[in-house]
């Protein structure tokens, strides 16, 4: 093999380990939106659509004026 074609050879290389680590991350991306959906639908099941929240979006605890 020539020095030019072990050169590009490192070069995938290095190209193809950094896409096995992206695909790590997206899929761990994709596996904490799924849990996040999950959870924002089970809580919403026990209240009423058209009630007023029981919190602010920070998870501050909301007191009726």
């Amino acid at each position: 093999m020539s020095e030019q074609q072990s050169s590009l050879a490192g070069l995938l290389s290095q190209v193809l380990a950094e896409q096995i680590k992206q695909t790590a991350i997206l899929q761990r991306i994709a596996t904490q939106q799924t849990q996040l959906i999950t959870a924002l639908a089970e809580e919403g099941i026990e209240q009423d659509p058209e009630s007023e929240p029981l919190t602010y979006m920070s998870g501050a605890p909301r007191h009726p004026a």
